[in-house]
């Protein structure tokens, strides 16, 4: 039989350090079975999958809690754990950054916050350069940057938002990608990985969700890399999202064979 209470205090204390052995003895003193459940579920069964690895996991987990806005006590231990795992402060905060696109600045904020929080705790710090791509070009910028993950997707943007307004399209891909995604520091795969994990977290768009899957492929994820982030998102937002998550991942993998043959 196995133990998974023993696999998930392993990886807890692989993933979160002694911030993680803490909060067990926290919610023993309230709830053991929820330690329990929090043990031997999130940590013995889906953390111990060993498909992705702890950076692109903690990434993806960083994303969806500052898009959900609803867990800032959460958010500060998957930060530390992130930097525990070998992320560098400036990789968390270009998740923090890229989430303004998908959650919006207030979901930034707080959790540009709760980075600096943690950063002088651990006595950490941040680079204060700029990469910011530069203002001159940023929409054939962000076009290329876009046909990596989407070939013509410029060109059903503008269908379908220039007879409302030609400056939604131009909004969309200067600052989403010409200036968010062409910042650098992390490789468009993890961007794409972070970007599926907010969206399958929020669970309010469906069809941005397929269109990141499609993305996150052509980006070099692979179908089953998806399936983790899904997995990885019923400890957060629960089983519907993940399982709506994991649905439209096979679907749009199967859409792209096909188109391939």
């Amino acid at each position: 039989m196995t133990d998974f209470a023993t696999i998930g205090r392993k990886k807890l204390l692989e993933i979160d350090g002694e911030a993680g052995v803490r909060v067990e003895e926290t919610l023993n003193t309230i709830c053991p079975d929820l330690s329990r459940y929090l043990i031997e579920y999130s940590f013995g069964e889906i953390y111990a999958r060993e498909i992705l690895d702890n950076k692109t996991k903690e990434q993806a987990v960083v994303a969806a809690l500052t898009a959900m806005g609803t867990a800032a006590p959460q958010l500060k231990v998957h930060i530390h754990a992130a930097l525990h795992v070998g992320c560098t402060p400036e990789e968390i905060r270009e998740i923090i950054i890229q989430m303004c696109g998908y959650a919006g600045f207030p979901a930034t904020l707080n959790a540009m916050g709760t980075l600096m929080a943690v950063l002088n705790e651990t006595g950490r710090t941040l680079s204060r350069d700029s990469v910011h791509a530069g203002t001159e070009g940023r929409y054939e910028r962000g076009k290329e940057l876009l046909s990596r993950i989407a070939p013509g997707q410029e060109r059903l943007l503008r269908e379908t938002y220039d007879p409302i307004n030609p400056d939604i399209t131009r909004y969309v891909i200067a600052f989403g990608y010409g200036d968010i995604y062409a910042r650098g520091i992390l490789p468009i795969r993890n961007r794409q990985a972070a970007t599926i994990a907010a969206l399958a977290a929020k669970g309010t768009a469906p069809s941005q969700l397929r269109f990141h899957i499609g993305g996150g492929i052509r980006a070099g994820l692979s179908e089953a890399e998806i399936v983790e982030i899904m997995l990885l998102i019923s400890i957060y937002a629960g089983f519907p999202a993940a399982l709506n998550g994991i649905l439209a991942t096979r679907e749009v993998a199967t859409a792209l064979k096909e188109e391939e043959y």
